[in-house]
Order: structure tokens, then C-alpha cells, then sequence
């Protein structure tokens, strides 16, 4: 596992690459957005110290999902590969329940934004 240090407005990942890696905020904070550095661009997060970021490329093996850009300058991320994710959660299995916990959270939003649609499609065909 290795320490990488970014400059304030850095980017860390792009939105579509596909790195099967996660980070650990060791310090500092990171902007998560989706379409950054275009006019639709949305902070969706901020993340900061004791978080991870780039779980779900890692966990999914997918490209990623958003962009990743430090907003302090001298921010430190551990860097954890695939290879390492299981030392990784040994030394700090305080980790591995706040992934699934961040895990749990997303998947409540999503279901939650899934019912109202559907609900609303309900709705509309029963008005």
C-alpha cells in the first residue's frame, strides 16, 4: 500500500477510468463529481479523513463512476490494491464495516428513489 499526496483542485480519478484501486484519506479532503470540468458538472460528496474513496471500481471491477479531485493542498491518500485489500482490512477491520455501511447507505438511497418512481407511475396510471 502506498501514500500518494495531491495539490489542492488535483485530480485524483476520471470519471471512466478503470484502476482497480481504493484510496484511504490519510489527510485533507475530496470532491467527488460527476461531470467534472464541464457545464453539467455536480459535486455529489465530500469526503475527508478516515473515508475511502473509489471503492466501488475496486469492489466492481468497473471503470469509475465519478471524478475524484483533492480540495486541500498536501492531501494523502493510501493507495489499496486488490492484492492488498485483504491485509488492508485485517489491520483496520474498523474499515470494512464503514464500507459496507457506506455500501448500505447508497443502496437505501437508490431504493428509496425507486419507490417514489414507481409510485408516481402508480399514480399516474390509476389517476
Amino acid at each position: 500500500m502506498n501514500s500518494k499526496e495531491f495539490k489542492s483542485g488535483q485530480v485524483i480519478f476520471k470519471q471512466g477510468d478503470s484502476e482497480l484501486c481504493m484510496y484511504d484519506i490519510q489527510k485533507g479532503r475530496v470532491g467527488i463529481y460527476s461531470e467534472y470540468g464541464t457545464p453539467a458538472e455536480k459535486l455529489i460528496a465530500e469526503l475527508s479523513i478516515g473515508e475511502v474513496v473509489g471503492d466501488r471500481g475496486l469492489l466492481e471491477r468497473t471503470p469509475r463512476s465519478a471524478t475524484a479531485v483533492a480540495l486541500e493542498d498536501d492531501t494523502i491518500l493510501m493507495e489499496i490494491r486488490e492484492e492488498n485489500l485483504k491485509d488492508y482490512f485485517l489491520k483496520e477491520p474498523e474499515k470494512l464495516l464503514l464500507l459496507m455501511r457506506n455500501l448500505s447507505d447508497r443502496l437505501r438511497k437508490i431504493n428509496g428513489k425507486l419507490a417514489d418512481v414507481c409510485r408516481k407511475i402508480y399514480e399516474a396510471e390509476n389517476a
